[in-house]
């Protein structure tokens, strides 16, 4: 096994055991050791709908023919596929292959998103909505219902605050049209003043 000791902040690891405990693999990951793999030999689909984050996807049947070219053999392991059994074949299969440091992980993926390990994939990454979640016209009735009693209902409330907005819009525009008239006729008065005819003294001066 490679020690990943950073600046002495990373304490050294034990070798890994045959099994290993999901909370040995997610103390791992925070401490943000880089020196393991870890495999998910279920089927493809299964893997892409959710998996264990960072988990590689090599499916049992070609697990072999994968690893080996790929993998190097004095690497740390942790290995879990769809079932204890599962898991275990895969384990022995790598360890029959020169792999000196394997491990299967105990519950596999159930038990890691039980401790509330990371996990990332197409189903993970969703929130099933709820049964009334787009049924807008029983949200609506119940919203209504839970209103206070004696107060305004929605309805009543959002007609006058339409009522109002549409108040406030009128006494903008006629603001608005009050000053753009001021400004058109403070433009028509210095025209005309300037179009004024010049006085007799104006025009004689400096002569």
């Amino acid at each position: 096994m490679v020690n990943n000791l950073v600046g002495g902040i990373i304490p050294p690891q034990p070798p890994v055991e045959a099994q290993s405990d999901v909370h040995t693999l997610k103390s791992r990951l925070e401490w943000g050791e880089p020196a393991f793999t870890i495999l998910d030999v279920r089927d493809r689909n299964t893997f892409n709908e959710g998996h264990i984050m960072g988990a590689m996807p090599m499916p049992i049947d070609e697990l072999v023919k994968r690893a080996v070219p790929s993998l190097d053999k004095s690497r740390d392991i942790y290995v879990y596929g769809a079932n204890e059994e599962e898991s275990a074949q895969a384990a022995q299969q790598l360890r029959s292959n020169g792999f000196e440091h394997v491990s299967q992980l105990k519950g596999g993926l159930a038990a890691w998103k039980a401790i509330g390990g990371p996990t990332e994939g197409i189903i993970e990454s969703k929130t099933p909505p709820g049964p009334d979640d787009y049924n807008v016209v029983d949200r609506l009735k119940n919203h209504q219902e839970n209103l206070p009693k004696g107060g305004p209902s929605a309805t009543e409330a959002l007609k006058k605050g339409a009522s109002d907005l549409k108040d406030n819009i009128q006494e903008g525009a006629s603001n608005l049209k009050e000053g753009i008239q001021e400004g058109v006729n403070n433009v028509k008065e210095g025209i005309s003043e300037s179009n004024a005819p010049k006085g007799t003294d104006d025009s004689n001066i400096g002569s």
